[in-house]
């Protein structure tokens, strides 16, 4: 007996943490920080006294902006693989 080259019960598995919604909201939150943290970084370099502290917000503008991107391209390539995946 011959196996079947797509049968219908071995589908991907996306887990939860690696769905559109939730991949949406996590860009949403980076974006968010990533915004809060440039505020922090500007309010930082205006005041002397909390220029030594500036490292705090640059880390946190590059880990979310880090965040943002992989998250643009894991839901880019989920777009682009989609509609070949159905066919």
């Amino acid at each position: 007996m011959k196996l079947q080259k797509n049968p219908s019960f071995r589908q991907v598995a996306t887990v939860w943490h690696n769905s559109d919604p939730v991949c949406f909201i996590m860009s949403v939150f980076a974006a968010v920080v990533f915004y809060f943290s440039l505020a922090g970084v500007s309010v930082a370099l205006e005041n002397h006294a909390y220029k030594s502290h500036c490292w705090v917000p640059i880390t946190l503008m590059f880990l979310s902006g880090i965040l943002m991107i992989t998250n643009f391209f894991r839901m880019l390539r989920r777009i682009v693989r989609r509609p070949t995946e159905e066919a």
